[in-house]
């Protein structure tokens, strides 16, 4: 079970922790969205070569 799964199933046991489970899948999509851009963006830059050409 995913973590969408837990908050869904915990906010049809608990509707009161709506809120709660919101804030969790905001800061898992957050966390997801961030390892996505270093893992994709950030490590292809730095194997990047740059060169200083004079002409």
């Amino acid at each position: 079970m995913n973590l969408h799964e837990q908050c869904l199933l915990r906010y049809l046991q608990n509707p009161d922790e709506l809120a709660y489970s919101t804030q969790i899948l905001k800061l898992n999509n957050f966390i997801l969205e961030k390892h996505f851009i270093l893992n994709n963006f950030v490590a292809k830059l730095s194997a990047l070569s740059y060169t200083d050409s004079e002409v």
